[in-house]
Protein backbone atom coordinates (compact mmCIF):
# COMPACT_ATOMS: atom_id res chain seq x y z
CA UNK A 1 0.00 0.00 0.00
CA UNK A 2 1.04 3.42 -0.78
CA UNK A 3 2.38 5.29 2.21
CA UNK A 4 -0.63 8.46 1.88
CA UNK A 5 -3.29 5.41 1.65
CA UNK A 6 -1.89 3.81 4.67
CA UNK A 7 -2.06 7.12 6.95
CA UNK A 8 -6.12 6.74 6.63
CA UNK A 9 -5.70 3.35 8.53
CA UNK A 10 -5.43 4.67 12.95
CA UNK A 11 -3.62 0.95 12.80
CA UNK A 12 -1.18 1.63 10.05
CA UNK A 13 -0.49 5.06 11.94
CA UNK A 14 0.40 3.02 15.25
CA UNK A 15 2.61 0.61 12.87
CA UNK A 16 4.69 3.13 11.19
CA UNK A 17 5.03 5.47 14.63
CA UNK A 18 6.33 2.46 16.62
CA UNK A 19 8.41 1.23 14.42
CA UNK A 20 10.17 4.84 13.62
CA UNK A 21 11.21 4.50 17.37
CA UNK A 22 11.79 1.12 17.44
CA UNK A 23 14.27 0.85 14.33
CA UNK A 24 16.24 4.29 15.89
CA UNK A 25 16.82 2.83 19.14
CA UNK A 26 17.77 -1.06 17.88
CA UNK A 27 18.39 -0.65 13.92
CA UNK A 28 16.84 -2.38 11.38
CA UNK A 29 18.19 -5.96 12.29
CA UNK A 30 17.63 -5.25 16.15
CA UNK A 31 13.95 -5.18 15.83
CA UNK A 32 11.46 -8.21 15.24
CA UNK A 33 8.27 -8.45 14.24
CA UNK A 34 7.17 -10.21 17.70
CA UNK A 35 8.75 -6.76 19.67
CA UNK A 36 7.11 -4.48 17.06
CA UNK A 37 3.28 -5.98 17.28
CA UNK A 38 3.95 -6.03 21.15
CA UNK A 39 4.68 -2.59 21.32
CA UNK A 40 1.82 -1.78 19.09
CA UNK A 41 -0.62 -4.10 20.61
CA UNK A 42 -1.66 -5.73 17.06
CA UNK A 43 -1.35 -8.76 15.61
CA UNK A 44 1.07 -9.92 12.98
CA UNK A 45 -1.89 -10.61 10.76
CA UNK A 46 -2.61 -7.01 11.28
CA UNK A 47 1.05 -5.70 10.50
CA UNK A 48 1.73 -7.55 7.31
CA UNK A 49 -2.11 -6.90 5.68
CA UNK A 50 -0.25 -3.33 5.98
CA UNK A 51 3.11 -3.54 5.31
CA UNK A 52 3.98 -7.58 3.95
CA UNK A 53 7.40 -7.76 5.79
CA UNK A 54 9.95 -5.86 7.11
CA UNK A 55 11.65 -4.58 4.40
CA UNK A 56 8.76 -2.77 3.13
CA UNK A 57 7.88 -1.56 6.66
CA UNK A 58 10.99 -0.32 6.54
CA UNK A 59 10.91 1.31 3.10
CA UNK A 60 7.52 2.53 4.45
CA UNK A 61 8.69 4.19 7.91
CA UNK A 62 11.53 5.73 5.91
CA UNK A 63 9.33 7.45 3.42
CA UNK A 64 6.56 8.55 5.76
CA UNK A 65 9.32 9.97 7.95
CA UNK A 66 11.12 12.26 5.24
CA UNK A 67 8.22 13.54 3.23
CA UNK A 68 7.87 17.24 3.89
CA UNK A 69 11.67 17.52 3.84
CA UNK A 70 11.52 18.97 0.25
CA UNK A 71 8.59 21.43 1.38
CA UNK A 72 10.91 22.30 4.12
CA UNK A 73 13.60 23.05 1.74
CA UNK A 74 11.45 24.80 -0.87
CA UNK A 75 9.92 27.07 1.23
CA UNK A 76 10.73 31.08 -0.10
CA UNK A 77 13.55 32.47 2.43
CA UNK A 78 17.36 33.96 2.34
CA UNK A 79 19.67 30.39 1.92
CA UNK A 80 20.38 31.10 5.51
CA UNK A 81 16.48 30.88 6.62
CA UNK A 82 15.97 28.23 4.37
CA UNK A 83 18.97 26.38 6.00
CA UNK A 84 18.18 27.17 9.36
CA UNK A 85 14.68 25.49 8.59
CA UNK A 86 16.28 22.13 7.55
CA UNK A 87 18.27 21.95 10.18
CA UNK A 88 15.43 22.19 12.58
CA UNK A 89 12.73 19.86 10.91
CA UNK A 90 15.96 17.53 11.06
CA UNK A 91 16.64 17.82 14.53
CA UNK A 92 12.93 17.44 15.24
CA UNK A 93 12.64 14.44 13.18
CA UNK A 94 15.28 12.30 14.23
CA UNK A 95 16.03 10.73 17.97
CA UNK A 96 19.23 9.30 16.77
CA UNK A 97 21.45 10.10 13.13
CA UNK A 98 19.93 9.59 10.23
CA UNK A 99 23.30 8.09 9.05
CA UNK A 100 22.69 4.95 11.26
CA UNK A 101 18.82 4.11 9.39
CA UNK A 102 20.51 4.87 6.62
CA UNK A 103 23.33 2.40 6.69
CA UNK A 104 20.39 -0.68 7.71
CA UNK A 105 19.92 -0.68 4.22
CA UNK A 106 22.70 -2.76 4.04
CA UNK A 107 20.85 -5.06 5.65
CA UNK A 108 18.11 -5.30 2.71
CA UNK A 109 18.01 -8.30 0.97
CA UNK A 110 15.48 -7.23 -2.19
CA UNK A 111 17.37 -4.58 -4.86
CA UNK A 112 14.28 -2.72 -5.08
CA UNK A 113 13.72 -2.48 -1.77
CA UNK A 114 17.41 -0.66 -1.19
CA UNK A 115 16.56 1.36 -4.64
CA UNK A 116 12.97 2.73 -2.80
CA UNK A 117 15.39 3.50 0.63
CA UNK A 118 17.51 5.35 -1.69
CA UNK A 119 14.72 7.19 -4.00
CA UNK A 120 12.97 8.31 -0.61
CA UNK A 121 16.62 9.98 1.04
CA UNK A 122 17.71 11.31 -2.57
CA UNK A 123 14.30 12.86 -3.10
CA UNK A 124 13.08 14.30 -0.17
CA UNK A 125 16.58 15.39 1.44
CA UNK A 126 19.43 15.14 -0.65
CA UNK A 127 18.62 16.22 -4.22
CA UNK A 128 16.42 18.95 -2.88
CA UNK A 129 19.36 20.44 -0.77
CA UNK A 130 21.60 19.75 -3.19
CA UNK A 131 19.47 22.33 -5.49
CA UNK A 132 19.56 24.64 -2.99
CA UNK A 133 23.19 24.44 -2.57
CA UNK A 134 23.73 25.14 -6.43
CA UNK A 135 21.44 27.94 -6.53
CA UNK A 136 23.85 29.68 -3.49
CA UNK A 137 26.44 28.46 -5.67
CA UNK A 138 24.88 30.44 -8.40
CA UNK A 139 23.78 33.37 -6.64
CA UNK A 140 27.56 33.72 -5.44
CA UNK A 141 26.43 33.06 -1.66
CA UNK A 142 28.08 29.76 -1.18
CA UNK A 143 31.85 28.84 -3.02
CA UNK A 144 31.78 27.51 -6.25
CA UNK A 145 32.39 23.90 -5.04
CA UNK A 146 30.05 20.93 -5.74
CA UNK A 147 26.74 21.00 -4.76
CA UNK A 148 26.38 17.55 -3.70
CA UNK A 149 29.88 17.83 -1.18
CA UNK A 150 28.37 20.98 0.26
CA UNK A 151 25.01 18.90 0.97
CA UNK A 152 27.03 16.00 2.64
CA UNK A 153 28.79 18.26 4.66
CA UNK A 154 26.06 19.98 6.09
CA UNK A 155 23.99 16.77 6.68
CA UNK A 156 26.77 15.27 8.39
CA UNK A 157 27.11 18.53 10.89
CA UNK A 158 23.45 18.50 11.57
CA UNK A 159 23.57 14.83 12.03
CA UNK A 160 26.66 15.17 14.98
CA UNK A 161 23.73 17.40 16.76
CA UNK A 162 21.05 15.25 16.62
CA UNK A 163 19.85 14.64 19.76
CA UNK A 164 21.92 17.05 21.70
CA UNK A 165 19.90 20.41 21.59
CA UNK A 166 18.59 20.17 24.93
CA UNK A 167 22.32 18.83 26.37
CA UNK A 168 23.87 22.09 24.88
CA UNK A 169 21.26 24.58 26.44
CA UNK A 170 19.66 25.63 23.30
CA UNK A 171 16.33 25.23 21.73
CA UNK A 172 16.34 23.57 17.98
CA UNK A 173 15.84 26.62 16.30
CA UNK A 174 19.01 28.22 18.43
CA UNK A 175 21.31 25.05 17.64
CA UNK A 176 20.12 25.75 14.00
CA UNK A 177 20.91 29.22 13.64
CA UNK A 178 24.16 28.26 15.01
CA UNK A 179 24.71 25.49 13.06
CA UNK A 180 23.77 27.39 9.54
CA UNK A 181 26.12 30.30 10.67
CA UNK A 182 29.07 28.03 11.25
CA UNK A 183 28.15 26.30 7.72
CA UNK A 184 27.92 29.42 5.89
CA UNK A 185 30.33 31.66 7.75
CA UNK A 186 33.03 29.49 9.28
CA UNK A 187 34.53 29.37 12.03
CA UNK A 188 37.22 31.54 11.64
CA UNK A 189 37.27 34.99 13.59
CA UNK A 190 36.03 37.98 11.34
Amino acid sequence: MDTTVLLEHENARRILDVAWRLFQQKGYRGVTIDDLCQQCGLSKPTLYYYFGDKENLFVQVLRHRLHGFREVIEQPGTLAERLERVVVAVLESFEVSYITLLRDRTHLKRPETLDAVRSAFRGELFGPLTVLMQQGIARGELRGDDPATLTLFFLGAINNFIGRSAELGLTDAALAQKLTDYFLQGAQAK
